[in-house]
């Protein structure tokens, strides 16, 4: 088990070598409903709507000022040890949270993107070199792509939303070796299942 405090390891396998980073980012409202321009407005918005993450009662700052401010806070310290790699190493960034946005375009309520992340990270699976962006806070598990970036969600979610899927819960995803081809199962021309996968 590794944090986002751990050195991050490098995969040497099949299709490495690549950096495997564990994010810890949190939200900064950034994400904001529609015609909404501030914070405030996006809050009053989801109240409205009756759709409000139960983090705004349950996640509290200490010892920052506000959500937002914790939030920077992290992402300022993971990009510096992001930029300390070394350019040319490839990377796969494990977070809570996607690094973009486009992930939450699918939300049957679209102002719970508000605590889905932060506008911050929107281009660091470009700067930092990307095979995979993997997260889970949506529990829609699926893949896109953006900017040729495979953006993995893996959760497992919960047991009331398990009798919409089609597939068992808790399937193992592989992502390195990378997965190529039909969805986002099987791996790479030429590389066996088993020995060495990250799932």
């Amino acid at each position: 088990m590794l944090t986002p405090e751990d050195p991050y390891p490098v995969w040497d396998g099949p299709g490495g070598p690549v950096a495997v980073a564990p994010l810890f980012l949190l939200y900064d409202y950034s994400f904001l409903p529609a015609g909404c321009t501030t914070k405030e407005e996006g809050l009053a918005h989801a109240h409205g709507t009756g759709i409000v993450c139960n983090d705004e009662y349950l996640l509290h700052p200490d010892p920052y000022p506000t959500r937002e401010d914790w939030c920077r806070a992290r992402v300022a310290a993971t990009e510096r040890r992001l930029a300390a790699l070394p350019g040319d190493l490839p990377t796969v960034l494990a977070a809570h949270y996607p690094l973009d946005r486009h992930p939450t375009d699918v939300l049957w309520h679209p102002e719970f993107a508000m605590w889905c992340g932060t506008a911050l990270t929107a281009d660091w699976h470009r700067r930092f070199r990307v095979t995979t962006m993997v997260y889970g806070h949506l529990h829609i598990p699926r893949t896109t792509w953006l900017d040729s970036v495979r953006f993995a969600e893996v959760s497992v979610g919960y047991p009331r939303e398990w009798r919409t899927r089609t597939e068992p819960p808790g399937r193992p995803r592989r992502i390195l070796p990378m997965e190529v081809g039909s969805g986002d199962r099987g791996a790479a021309p030429g590389l066996g299942r088993g020995r060495g996968d990250v799932r």
